[in-house]
């Protein structure tokens, strides 16, 4: 039996396999793709100011036709206040030259229906002017706007 017990023969191992060298580390960093040339610093900066100043030249304009029409409208409340005060002179003048109640009572009646035609005209004239001074000082700012 000692040779049917034989060993059987044991297989060899394999070899074993060579460490793969390890690649050095670099210190160094890794090269990175091209970057876009920068932007040139003074295109936002003079469109900044471009605008900045085109804003100041609108609000001067809007300020320079507020400006004209408020003139215009304080000289027709100063015209509609110089003539009710003639009128109201004139009338005082009238009712001191009255001869009656009844005349007295018709120079009042014609002042005030005359103060009160004045009052709805020179209320026209005013909200002409108003009109007027809104769209005159509202173009310049917002005409860039809606241009753009």
């Amino acid at each position: 039996m000692s040779e049917e017990k034989q060993a059987k023969p044991r297989r060899a191992a394999p070899p074993k396999a060579a460490p793969e060298p390890v690649a050095p580390v670099s210190l160094e960093p890794e090269p990175m793709a091209a970057l876009p040339p920068p932007i040139p610093r003074q295109q936002p900066a003079d469109k900044f100011f471009s605008t900045y100043w085109a804003t100041l030249a609108s609000i001067g304009a809007s300020q320079a036709a507020i400006v004209s029409d408020v003139t215009a409208m304080a000289l027709e409340m100063s015209g509609l206040a110089r003539s009710n005060l003639t009128a109201a002179g004139d009338n005082v003048t009238a009712l001191l030259g009255a001869k009656s109640l009844v005349d007295a009572v018709e120079i009042q009646l014609g002042f005030a229906r005359r103060s009160l035609d004045a009052i709805v005209d020179g209320s026209t004239k005013l909200g002409e002017i108003g009109v007027r001074l809104a769209n005159d000082a509202a173009k310049p700012v917002l005409g860039p706007l809606a241009a753009g």
